[in-house]
């Protein structure tokens, strides 16, 4: 696939991008159908992500025996059951999928359960969290073709688990979705986590269901028996919003963007500071209107730690600023659907930068020229990478293998994308 150019768009000088419509958020969606499926009685959820992550998280939900309906972008889905599964999950490539689901039917289950999934799920880290689902009676038995997991023999009361959850804060956020689903208030805790942020984003998206955890610094509490069916509006994707908004700053357009929440708590939300920190203007223009506007005028300086996702884009956005630019807080990123550190490291280059990766957790960015002449890029099968390959393209065109891997998270990406950019 050819990436655009700036000279392949209808842009007249200073004309605003087209306006952007966001896609539901994968980590809130995803949450809000666990949520859903855990409390008794029917919910309502609209503004939901379609993509494949999210559909594997529905189809894993009716084969466990729930009546998921969908209708003019509204789902609808009764709670409170046990699990049971009579066929094999096929959870794809959807960490949080799996990560979610795995405690849940650890600890809930009626019966064994076989997981299935594209092999480079099971080969990303679950050690930490088996750990003390074992200790509880569960049992992890790998196969070919994903595991068998076997349920505790009883379902346990209450949680009082301390979690080494320093490589993917999804090992705390999958016990503390099952846990506010047991009769009784549960503790978790643990000395060191990756993006904490995403914690914050469980414990908003658990009080939202009624259960009103309290998360502090290395503790959270988990009220038992608490959560509450109800209607939900699930917001828009920061993640997905982050190669938009940087094409806005990497042209000098003006971009307005929605919907977003001012207030969400997803961590991908530091793009608006981020971006302002190197000279760009962002300012909402209604409750879920974001407009950006201003060309990046510095380099990039910013501890990604909470928000690993927007590594890779902003390595790319880096390759196009007027300076040289550090991205911290990265160590995490070798352990996503790539290893998105070097892959990101490797757009750098093909864009014509200089990258040096420091250690698991720091890349040092140059930009420069490409040569005229280059291969086409391969985003690994990650769609963030095919995300920070597009925004690359707008200053030096390229080919890219595989586009369709953004369908993991936004199938119609390159349409949108196309239409921002009136071409």
């Amino acid at each position: 696939m050819r990436l655009s150019l700036p000279e392949d768009t209808h842009l007249a000088p200073g004309e605003p991008l087209a306006s952007v419509r966001i896609p539901g958020s994968k980590s809130v969606t995803n949450r809000a159908l666990l949520l859903a499926a855990l409390a008794p009685g029917p919910s309502l959820l609209r503004g939901g992500l379609e993509a494949e992550d999210t559909r594997w998280m529905r189809q894993s939900l009716r084969s466990l025996g729930y009546a998921l309906e969908e209708a003019d972008g509204t789902w609808s889905l009764r709670g409170g059951a046990r699990p049971r599964a009579e066929a094999p999950l096929w959870l794809g490539a959807s960490g949080t999928t799996l990560r979610f689901l795995l405690p849940w039917l650890a600890l809930c289950s009626e019966g064994p359960i076989h997981l299935e999934g594209d092999p480079r799920l099971f080969e990303r880290p679950l050690g930490p969290l088996l750990e003390p689902l074992q200790a509880l009676g569960a049992r992890w038995l790998p196969d070919e073709s994903g595991a068998w997991l076997h349920p505790s023999p009883t379902p346990p009361q209450q949680l009082d688990l301390r979690v080494d959850a320093h490589l993917s804060s999804q090992f705390l956020s999958g016990l503390a979705l099952a846990a506010a689903a047991l009769p009784g208030p549960s503790l978790l805790t643990w000395t060191e986590v990756a993006s904490p942020s995403y914690l914050t984003l469980t414990t908003q998206w658990l009080r939202r269901f009624g259960c009103m955890a309290e998360l502090e610094p290395g503790c959270w509490r988990i009220p038992g028996d608490s959560l509450r069916a109800g209607r939900f509006e699930l917001p828009g994707d920061w993640s997905g919003a982050a190669a938009f908004l940087a094409a806005a700053t990497a042209t000098g357009r003006t971009l307005r963007l929605g919907p977003l929440d001012p207030e969400d708590a997803q961590g991908d939300r530091a793009m608006i500071a981020i971006l302002e920190a190197a000279g760009c203007s962002l300012h909402w223009v209604d409750a879920q209107v974001l407009e950006a506007s201003g060309r990046l005028s510095r380099g990039l300086d910013a501890d990604l730690t909470d928000c690993p996702d927007l590594g890779p884009v902003l390595a790319a956005l880096a390759a196009l600023a007027p300076e040289p630019s550090e991205l911290r807080g990265l160590h995490t990123l070798p352990l996503k659907e790539c290893d998105r550190l070097d892959a990101s490291a490797e757009l750098v280059r093909w864009l014509g930068g200089q990258a040096e990766v420091i250690g698991d957790h720091t890349l040092r960015i140059r930009p420069g020229t490409p040569p005229r002449e280059r291969p086409a890029f391969d985003p690994r099968n990650d769609h963030r990478m095919a995300f920070a390959a597009a925004l690359g393209g707008l200053r030096w065109g390229g080919n890219l293998l595989d586009p369709h891997c953004v369908a993991k998270t936004f199938p119609d990406f390159w349409e949108v994308w196309r239409a921002m950019l009136r071409c």
